[in-house]
């Protein structure tokens, strides 16, 4: 996305905006949407995890079948 043409000029002047020392910026992140993704992500992690144990256990079993 273009941004536009660049602008040089000293904040606070024009339509240039003005620096607030020590103001903080409220965050724009939603907390509750994010942890419920976390969640998510970690049961997709944890599901995937059963998998590949589940399969390593198969194996286990095959090969000490053949002996």
């Amino acid at each position: 996305a273009d941004s536009g043409a660049v602008r040089i000029g000293f904040a606070d002047e024009g339509k240039l905006g003005s620096i607030v020392s020590g103001a903080l910026e409220n965050s724009n992140v939603d907390i509750a949407e994010e942890l419920t993704n976390m969640i998510a992500a970690q049961r997709s992690y944890t599901a995937n995890s059963k998998v590949f144990q589940t399969g390593s256990d198969l194996m286990d079993v095959l090969v000490n079948l053949k002996r």
